[in-house]
C-alpha cells in the first residue's frame, strides 16, 4: 500500500477496480481501520487526479507517474463501469459526497461518450487526436485566461494551473485541496465557489467540443455491457435514481432481444 498517495507502490499505477471492491468489503466485514483508510484515500486521490477528467467524467485507463497526476488518456468502458460500481459501495459505506459526484459524472460520460441510441455501450475512446496523445484533454494557460476572464484565478487554484498541473507545456486540470480550503484562501463561500466552477465547466466543455476528438473504439461487447449494466444497478442502489435503473434496463432489454 501507497499510504501517502494512494494505489500500489510505484508506478504506473492502474485503477483496478475489483482489487479496492474487495479491501472495501474485507475492512467492512472485519472492522479493519487500516484497509478502509487506504482505500478511502485511494478513491479520493483518483478523484482529484489527472486521471480522472474533471471536466468531462470518466477515468482514464491508468497514471503514468505515482501521483495520479498524468494518464494514459485512453478511456475504457470496463474501467469506468467497475469504477461506477467501486465508488457506489464506497459512498453506501462512508456517505462521502465525492463519491457521490464521481457516480453521477462518470455515467454522464458514459451516456453522452460511450453510448448510443439503442443503449448499447461502445468499448473505448482513444488517447491521441491529432496525432497527440491528451490534446483533446488538456489547456494553454492564456487560453484559460481568455475563456474564464476574472473566474480565471479562482478555477486556476482549484484545479491547480500552476506547476502541480504543468505536464509537457500544457496543464492537466487536477485537484489537490477541499473545496473548503480553496474558497477560504479565495475568500468566498463554497456555494460561491460551486457557482464559479459550474460556469467554468460550461464554458470548457463547450470550448472543448470544436476540438478534433479522440478516435472511437464503437465495438459494443456483450460482456463490457453486462458490466456496465451492473455499473447502472449498483448506482441505482446507493442513490435509488430512477434513470440509472432505465439505463441498466434498456442496455440489458438490447442484449436479450439479440442472444
Amino acid at each position: 500500500f501507497d499510504n501517502k498517495e494512494g494505489g500500489g507502490n510505484g508506478a504506473p499505477k492502474f485503477p483496478i477496480p475489483n482489487n479496492y471492491l474487495f479491501l472495501l468489503r474485507y475492512a467492512h466485514m472485519t472492522k479493519n481501520t487500516d484497509v478502509l483508510e487506504h482505500v478511502k484515500l485511494t478513491l479520493s486521490k483518483m478523484a482529484f487526479g489527472g486521471i480522472y477528467d474533471q471536466l468531462g467524467g470518466g477515468f482514464a485507463r491508468y497514471s503514468t507517474d505515482a501521483v495520479w497526476k498524468a494518464p494514459h488518456f485512453e478511456k475504457m468502458l470496463y474501467d469506468n463501469a467497475q469504477m461506477v460500481s467501486l465508488y457506489s459501495e464506497a459512498y453506501q459505506l462512508t456517505k462521502d459526497p465525492l463519491y457521490k459526484q464521481i457516480v453521477y459524472e462518470t455515467l454522464e460520460f458514459v451516456s453522452r461518450e460511450l453510448t448510443d441510441e439503442t443503449g448499447a455501450c461502445y468499448s473505448a475512446l482513444d488517447a491521441d487526436s491529432e496525432g497527440e496523445e491528451g490534446k483533446f484533454y488538456v489547456w494553454e494557460k492564456d487560453e484559460l485566461k481568455s475563456l474564464l476572464g476574472d473566474d480565471f484565478k479562482v478555477f486556476a487554484d482549484y484545479y491547480n494551473v500552476n506547476n502541480n498541473g504543468l505536464w509537457e507545456g500544457k496543464y492537466i486540470l487536477l485537484r489537490r485541496k477541499s473545496k473548503e480550503s480553496i474558497a477560504k484562501s479565495n475568500s468566498i463561500s463554497v456555494e460561491d465557489l460551486d457557482k464559479v466552477l459550474e460556469k467554468a465547466k460550461k464554458i470548457l466543455m463547450k470550448e472543448r467540443d470544436t476540438r478534433i476528438r479522440p478516435g472511437l473504439d464503437d465495438k459494443s461487447l456483450t460482456s463490457w455491457n453486462g458490466l456496465m449494466i451492473k455499473g447502472y444497478v449498483d448506482a441505482y442502489m446507493a442513490f435509488d435514481e430512477a434513470k440509472f435503473l432505465e439505463s441498466a434496463l434498456k442496455t440489458g432489454n438490447l442484449i436479450s432481444t439479440m442472444l
